[in-house]
């Protein structure tokens, strides 16, 4: 019980914090990005919050019926694969795969997802996106997708939001696949996005419609320190390694070998 207290007054004064660096993180974190700042190279260690670990994305119903009513396919950017028949996404991460950028804050993931409508060939890629994990208000996923092979002329992108307190208060944030992290976080797709797909593809979607869940295991302690900071990003990434560390000492250090 004491533990219990003792995170949860962590996340109230980390959210006050980040309350106060911004009132509105999907608008900080959608400023100019140079593409590819911040991502590995093959053969380096980042800095992130587990050695390992694996993220599943399950789509919902409302985009696999966009996907569908076109007759299109997806198909996954190593390292990301889409599994169940198109229904899904899974991708390892972990140090070998995934950075924070500093000052950001902000997580570089590399691979993503293909996209392609038949009648007209068009082929819409998210390949390499960023994670801005916020303490408070809307996480955002972003990238800077290319439209047959040419990245967007508007650029970077906000395509998706989710809650980091959702994913910490619901009780879903547990010891799961040999490591700890949260069974379900519930993704939502951006108006931004919604527009940028139905201009590519042809589809309908609107913005608010469900994208996808995500249950994701961190596995292992990192072999570098999270870096500190006052950017959402940095507040945001140490309050979910401060959730990691507290699961995992309470469950005798699963996750954390």
């Amino acid at each position: 019980m004491r533990s219990k207290r003792a995170f949860l007054a962590a996340v109230v004064g980390t959210a006050c914090v980040a309350a106060v660096v911004t009132a509105d993180p999907v608008h900080a974190a959608a400023r100019p990005h140079q593409a590819g700042k911040g991502c590995l190279a093959p053969g380096q260690i980042g800095s992130y919050l587990s050695k390992e670990g694996e993220a599943t994305l399950t789509f919902s119903r409302e985009f696999l019926s966009g996907v569908a009513k076109q007759g299109g396919h997806l198909k996954g950017i190593a390292p990301v694969q889409v599994i169940n028949n198109g229904t899904a996404a899974t991708m390892p991460i972990g140090e070998r795969y995934d950075n924070i950028e500093i000052p950001s804050g902000r997580v570089c993931y590399p691979g993503g997802i293909a996209w392609t409508n038949p009648a007209t060939g068009t082929t819409y890629e998210i390949d390499d996106f960023w994670i801005v994990f916020a303490a408070v208000g809307n996480s955002t996923v972003l990238a800077t997708p290319k439209i047959n092979g040419m990245p967007r002329a508007g650029g970077e992108l906000v395509l998706a939001t989710f809650s980091v307190p959702q994913a910490l208060t619901t009780g879903q944030f547990v010891p799961h696949n040999g490591g700890i992290g949260p069974r379900r976080v519930e993704f939502t797709v951006t108006n931004a996005w919604a527009r940028d797909l139905n201009t590519a593809l042809g589809t309908d979607f609107t913005g608010g419609t469900p994208w996808a869940t995500l249950d994701i295991v961190w596995r292992g302690a990192p072999s570098r320190a999270i870096p500190s900071g006052f950017s959402v990003g940095l507040l945001g990434v140490n309050l979910l390694a401060k959730a990691i560390s507290d699961v995992a000492a309470a469950a005798g250090g699963l996750g954390r070998r």
